[in-house]
């Protein structure tokens, strides 16, 4: 198992139960030392998951998000734009920001917080308007979106259909 999908896969099972479970035990499920597990969750935690260790165990404190960083291809309207965030939000995924390498400045993020039809219908009416440029349209190169989940399953669909779609690159 890659160690994504294993930190992956310790987040989903943490997310999964509302008792905590021993990082002996999450040890023994994945098939690696205690000492991996409490790595991977400390790199988990830095990633902004908050995993509370108690005595009893790993436990979430709240929500659990998953976060993947995507690359896709730049658009030429702000219909593919649309079609794009929608694809995201409407499998149920949230926009977090936009990032694009600019050749003189380099990486340039603006956080974008996109969950829903109206953040979509917002942000085009904003980027209808003539003195709008969008941040992609300042580079060559493509661009990147942090995307959030509450699963990894939700995002394995997202980045499918992404794909299916030909946006991502």
């Amino acid at each position: 198992m890659k160690t994504k999908d294993r930190r992956n896969r310790i987040a989903d099972i943490l997310n999964s139960t509302h008792h905590p479970i021993k990082g002996d035990e999450l040890a023994k499920i994945l098939d690696v030392s205690r000492q991996v597990v409490v790595k991977d969750i400390a790199i988990i935690r830095a990633e902004g998951i908050d995993i509370i260790s108690t005595t009893q165990g790993y436990i979430i404190y709240n929500c659990i998000n998953i976060s993947e960083v995507i690359k896709c291809k730049n658009h030429v309207t702000v219909d593919e734009f649309k079609k794009e965030l929608e694809t995201i939000v409407n499998l149920g995924g949230k926009v977090k920001n936009v990032i694009i390498e600019h050749p003189v400045y380099g990486e340039i993020k603006v956080a974008l917080d996109i969950s829903s039809k109206r953040d979509i219908d917002n942000f085009i009416s904003k980027a209808s308007k003539d003195e709008f440029r969008q941040l992609s349209s300042l580079t060559k190169e493509n661009h990147k979106h942090t995307i959030e989940t509450t699963n990894t399953q939700i995002m394995e669909e997202i980045i499918h259909k992404l794909k299916e779609e030909n946006i991502l690159c």
